[in-house]
């Protein structure tokens, strides 16, 4: 989520106008602060994984079922963004292909959410998709832009930094169901 935060915010930052110094700073200080929150998380949470325990038949049936899930939500979200590609682009607005990835990636937030038990996931569902509907309503496509990326991606960053708070006391849960098979 990180990650993708990332691409959003410089899809806003470049595509969009010209951002006062202080914005783009401000911008990759909270970058750097939430990616070494993340990476410091990451390294407690590997610590805690237990090593000795090898994962029982119930659990490794349950983390490919998640898997199979995941990848078909996935799968048809990439349909979606194509089709959305295709059908702006032969009707002449392709300007307004990122606020249909931001309501299209909204949009798969919502079957993730029970998927992974975050139920995070449904504010951000309807915030992605309130962003991509509202970017349809700019008239200015810079600004569009602009507004859909930078959105978009402090609302990706405000769900990581969310989930990282949540961390620490959701830490035996997270922990068990980080088990890779």
């Amino acid at each position: 989520m990180f990650g993708f935060g990332i691409v959003w915010l410089l899809i806003g930052i470049l595509r969009g106008r010209r951002l006062p110094i202080w914005l783009r700073v401000s911008v990759v200080l909270a970058g750097i602060a939430l990616g070494a929150s993340i990476a410091t998380m990451g390294m407690r949470a590997s610590a805690m994984l237990p090593s000795a325990t090898p994962p029982t038949v119930q659990q490794i049936a349950a983390n490919r079922e998640i898997g199979r899930h995941f990848y078909g939500i996935f799968g048809a979200e990439l349909a979606a963004i194509v089709l959305a590609v295709v059908v702006l682009n032969a009707m002449h607005y392709p300007n307004h292909i990122l606020c249909a990835i931001a309501l299209i990636v909204g949009l798969h937030f919502f079957p993730l959410a029970p998927l992974f038990k975050l139920p995070v996931y449904y504010a951000t569902g309807l915030l992605g998709c309130a962003i991509g509907v509202a970017g349809f309503f700019v008239a200015d496509d810079r600004l569009r832009q602009e507004v859909v990326g930078l959105s978009f991606g402090f609302l990706l960053w405000a769900t990581a930094a969310w989930i990282l708070w949540l961390g620490p006391f959701d830490a035996p849960r997270v922990v068990t169901s980080l088990t890779l098979t």
